[in-house]
């Protein structure tokens, strides 16, 4: 293939980054569906392809390669297992589902079908985070030790008025599911496997089933540790995180979306002792270059590229087209999802879950809030 034809499903505002970006790849619109027909109409009347009133219309009259579902979470598990079933590959925008029961009963899905499930994670793809995970993974950057990942962002009471918003049925969660989510996925792409976590989740302010504030004290099985916090009462937006190694410091500070002269790595100040910090043999010559005045960061910049829909999406046509299996992969998100489940378990039952807690019999294993009663977690929510 030259091109990958392409439709969309949920054609309201996140639809026209997806749109947008398949306009500037390789790729040719075949169908926009959207339960409210004039949003299709629009969609394909500014991109491209035909407007169907359904996934199902849109199945039966033509046959893309890849569909971006963008429709609200409480439909994305859904709709993915029926274009599954139709044999067509399928891209998930944030958060991919709802919960681990969801999550399995997609992957069942795809194990079944022809088409694979991909997920939307972009800051995974930006120029800077894919060389913080290649520097961190080979020890460049030293031993992680101590992190810190914060999604600071502001909703008003508005944003709440569309009425599938607020909700667990329609949402599925707060902050932590539908906002922290992005740098929670960082985090972990960059940190490896999470080990346990306990947490907190308030309600402060919004008018919502779930938290409008959640914080995480959580341990990784490298041995590092760092706290998490969610919120969508901050004024002042920040999205952030920071790694600090055996070497030095990592960081980010940016809003939705970094580019390269958002990150920076701060050696430690003594140059000196950083070359006799101790390290293992993989990750010993950091120190000579610290030591040395070389700055192992700096030392592999290359192209900017920011980690914008347009990043992943030009990179999963691109892999598709060349027959390469795009890696971020629903089976690689699932950690994340695991993540966000614990959070909640942790906050409403006021303890301190492990990662591998988490399988079917677990209490929160379908659904972000268990089986625990709304009364109950008003209660738990509400300092």
């Amino acid at each position: 293939m030259s091109v990958l034809k392409v439709a969309i499903v949920g054609c309201g505002n996140i639809s026209r980054s997806h749109a947008r970006s398949y306009a500037a790849a390789p790729a040719e619109f075949v169908g926009m569906a959207d339960i409210v027909p004039e949003n299709a109409a629009e969609l394909a009347g500014q991109f491209g392809g035909t407007a169907f009133a359904s996934v199902k219309e849109l199945l039966a009259a033509t046959d893309p390669d890849l569909v971006s579902v963008t429709t609200p979470p409480g439909s994305h598990a859904e709709i993915a297992i029926e274009v599954l079933a139709a044999g067509k590959s399928v891209l998930l925008e944030k958060p991919p589902v709802l919960s681990l029961a969801e999550m399995d009963a997609v992957a069942a899905a795809e194990r079944e079908s022809a088409g694979s499930v991909y997920v939307v994670f972009q800051h995974r793809h930006g120029s800077g985070g894919l060389r913080a995970a290649s520097l961190l993974a080979d020890g460049a950057l030293g031993k992680p030790q101590v992190a810190v990942c914060e999604t600071l962002w502001f909703r008003p009471v508005s944003y709440f008025d569309p009425e599938w918003r607020g909700t667990w049925v329609g949402e599925g969660g707060g902050p932590t599911l539908g906002h922290g989510i992005h740098q929670i996925d960082l985090l972990l792409h960059l940190l490896g496997p999470w080990k346990s976590m306990t947490a907190t989740a308030v309600r402060l302010d919004r008018p919502v089933e779930f938290e409008d504030v959640s914080m995480a004290s959580v341990t990784f099985e490298n041995g590092a540790v760092a706290t998490v916090i969610n919120s969508l009462l901050s004024p002042h937006e920040l999205s952030r995180i920071r790694i600090d190694t055996t070497v030095g410091s990592l960081e980010v500070n940016h809003l939705y979306g970094y580019s390269d002269t958002d990150w920076t790595f701060t050696p430690v100040p003594d140059a000196a002792r950083a070359a006799t910090l101790g390290l293992d043999p993989g990750v010993r010559r950091t120190g000579d270059l610290v030591a040395s005045g070389t700055d192992p960061w700096a030392a592999s910049a290359g192209d900017d590229v920011p980690s914008n829909h347009a990043a992943q999406l030009r990179r999963l046509v691109d892999d598709l087209l060349a027959g390469r299996t795009h890696d971020t992969t629903l089976a690689s998100t699932r950690p994340t999802m695991e993540f966000v489940t614990a959070l909640y378990a942790s906050a409403l039952t006021r303890t301190t879950v492990q990662r591998t807690d988490l399988t079917p019999g677990h209490p929160f294993y379908r659904a972000l809030h268990g089986d625990v009663p709304q009364t109950a977690i008003d209660q738990s929510f509400t300092l």
